[in-house]
């Protein structure tokens, strides 16, 4: 199951005092990379948010994406000109959902993110981007940090070791000595190029680089 997030997910409680557990948000923003160097188009959704209204059921609500700590149901689905927008309901008897609830009004809990699986997608080329074109939802959860970044920021740039990521490409992806080199090559000097532009007005970090610099070797190996 893949997993896609934003830094800033737009997240509300419901203020009347009506319905305490009623919460709203975004759990996808269309046309934004992500720092997984992903981008999810619009419609991406569509057939899944059709498969769950014929079955009558709701998306799972989940702490921290943690499937044995389910918070809530997500009961209203639709893709508008933004993104996925969701509305749902904590709850609030159980006791982290109720913390749930308390975190995000005090604005220490901000983020959505989207447990999905991808049926289909593009990579371009270029860029190294992978364009997610239909993806099955499994749940939203909400996050405290929509990704970690320092933690992967610390695992790429500490150091690259060209052979360790060969010998990966081996023994992981099964590719053969010549082309597990010939990618390691592609990788280096894509690393080193940097790209004609930046992607996006936020500082690129070491972890989006490399695993799009694995990509545009991928393909250029196709």
């Amino acid at each position: 199951m893949d997993r896609q997030a934003f830094e800033i997910a737009e997240l509300k409680l419901a203020g009347d005092g009506t319905d305490e557990g009623a919460i709203s948000g975004y759990g996808a923003v269309f046309n934004v990379v992500d720092r997984g160097a992903d981008i999810v188009m619009p419609g991406a959704f569509k057939a899944s948010i059709a498969e769950l209204r014929k079955a009558k059921t709701g998306l799972p609500m989940l702490w921290q994406h943690w499937s044995s700590e389910p918070i809530g149901v997500w009961t209203d689905l639709v893709e508008d000109d933004h993104g996925l927008k969701v509305a749902g309901q904590l709850v609030t008897e159980v006791p982290q959902a109720a913390a749930a609830r308390a975190l995000v009004k005090a604005g220490a809990i901000r983020g959505l993110s989207i447990g999905y699986e991808t049926v289909d997608y593009e990579i371009d080329r270029k860029t190294g981007i992978r364009k997610i074109k239909k993806a099955k939802l499994w749940e939203i959860s909400l996050v405290t940090f929509p990704m970690n970044t320092d933690a992967l920021i610390s695992g790429v740039k500490g150091t690259f070791d060209p052979r360790e990521l060969e010998r990966s490409l081996r023994e992981g992806l099964g590719l053969s000595s010549s082309a597990a080199v010939k990618a390691v090559a592609l990788v280096k000097q894509h690393l080193r190029d940097g790209g004609d532009q930046p992607l996006e007005h936020e500082p690129r970090d070491g972890a989006k680089d490399m695993l799009m610099s694995l990509r545009r070797a991928a393909e250029a190996l196709r």
